[in-house]
């Protein structure tokens, strides 16, 4: 009996066949509808703003996401892996958690700006850390924390029943405002607080609409010592590896920041934005639809196995497909959608977007955190660490800048071997599919080349 067969006949209260196909159809259409406004949003503000807009905010993006990670105990993933998870006091105890850790997270923020605020002028002057706006722009940003510590816990339970119809919506919601706001701002004020102003304006609109517009009870103030350890017990894991895993998504950013410019890191982050918009919307299948999707599975005695392969053909296909095309495509489509000034993001993304094969791998790390058992996923969190902090500085002294960017593309398929020995351990290996779906590079390649002839024949 094939795997897909398996999956269809899981119970229909549990994750049928047709529930995951609607998640999954909900997410990717979702994400795409997002990952589409995103692309206009990054089209119209490069045209507005200068690089070095873009530069500043990268830079201040990667600090709120590092202290996010610092303080990750996996709060969201708790209320969906926990047999408890529905409780009514498991979710106020981890409401209460998530409001303390929203005010510890600004506070760092604030810290780090009065800290940068004080050495900055003693920085050089080409550094991103230096610039004078960086620390009041972290200021504004930390009160996004503080709003996000309020965020009901009626979107993890409904993200835990795998009904993604409304989180879809309210996500999308929460990105049309903040694009209105952006243009706004920018058009009356072309600088980096329009930028600032549209991420304020995400966080408020997407806390506001889900604890007026999702089902369930509204959380209150309630505190329960046992539920409290337990989210701890399963954070202290998630928090380990989340703190590698920014590390190895946000760190060359940090490193990159103390030896190029504001426009150099705006270019870059162009680049970088093509490639996350990818990787965040396979991550959001992943962590949205597969990951609960294997807790209740493994919750209930079925074929986990089966619900795991259920997500690996349609994320190859993607994943594999895409890095072809952008391999061969890369410098067109950046030739293509922005202005001269962008020109060098093209080589940059054709470099990183070799690094996305090893993103076919990620479902890896969410079986273990489905078993209850995160601290298996650190060998894989550790030797993408050791390979990232040790080559990329040894990278960028001997290679400059090119051949930092060029590394951080390689790197990833490094951790490759790792990967395919700890899925063999886990039950995990079909040998036939993971060389089957790695042919999957080459209608994407085709397909760039493709889209090349296209836009050089019409254009001339």
């Amino acid at each position: 009996m094939s795997s897909a067969t398996q999956v269809s006949q899981l119970p229909q209260n549990a994750f049928s066949g047709r529930r995951l196909r609607t998640a999954s159809f909900w997410v990717f259409c979702g994400y795409a509808t997002g990952q589409m406004l995103r692309l206009l949003s990054n089209l119209v503000m490069t045209r507005m703003l200068a690089p070095e807009m873009f530069g500043i905010m990268a830079l201040a993006n990667v600090v709120i996401a590092g202290v996010q990670m610092l303080t990750d105990m996996g709060i969201q993933k708790s209320i969906i892996q926990s047999r408890e998870g529905d409780q009514k006091r498991f979710l106020n105890t981890a409401w209460v958690l998530q409001i303390a850790r929203g005010a510890c997270l600004a506070a760092i923020v604030c810290g780090f700006a009065l800290a940068l605020w004080l050495i900055g002028p003693g920085l050089p002057a080409s550094s991103v850390y230096s610039h004078p706006d960086l620390p009041i722009v972290l200021c504004i940003l930390a009160s996004s924390l503080i709003i996000s510590g309020f965020r009901s816990t009626k979107s993890a339970v409904a993200n835990r029943k795998l009904h993604m119809g409304r989180l879809t919506k309210i996500e999308l919601m929460a990105q049309i405002c903040a694009f209105m706001t952006m243009i706004v701002w920018a058009s009356y004020s072309p600088d980096v607080w329009a930028l600032v102003a549209g991420t304020v304006t995400a966080s408020i609109v997407k806390i506001g609409v889900e604890f007026l517009w999702l089902p369930g009870e509204t959380n209150r103030f309630q505190w329960d010592r046992r539920y409290a350890g337990e989210i701890f017990h399963f954070g202290k894991w998630i928090f380990a590896s989340s703190l590698l895993t920014y590390w190895v998504l946000n760190g060359d950013r940090i490193i990159l920041g103390f030896d190029i410019t504001a426009r150099e890191m705006g270019i870059y982050s162009i680049a970088i934005f093509v490639v996350a918009s990818v990787r965040d919307t396979t991550n959001n299948i992943l962590q949205k639809v597969m990951y609960p999707a294997l807790s209740r599975a493994l919750q209930e005695g079925h074929d986990h196995v089966a619900v795991y392969y259920r997500f690996r053909l349609p994320l190859d296909f993607l994943i594999c497909g895409l890095c072809g095309f952008l391999a061969v495509a890369g410098e067109q489509i950046i030739w293509t959608l922005y202005d001269e000034r962008y020109s060098e993001a093209g080589m940059f993304l054709v470099f990183l977007s070799v690094g996305m094969l090893g993103d076919r791998y990620r479902g890896l790390g969410l079986y273990y955190q489905s078993q209850g058992k995160p601290r298996k996923m650190m060998p894989i969190a550790l030797w993408r660490a050791v390979l990232f902090t040790l080559g990329l500085p040894l990278a960028l002294h001997e290679y400059g800048f090119f051949g930092a960017v060029a590394f951080l593309g390689i790197y990833p398929i490094l951790t490759v071997p790792l990967l395919l020995y700890l899925k063999y351990r886990a039950g995990l290996m079909r040998v036939s599919r993971e060389i089957g779906y790695t042919a999957f590079i080459l209608p994407g390649a085709a397909a760039g080349y493709l889209f090349n002839w296209g836009v050089q024949y019409f254009t001339g």
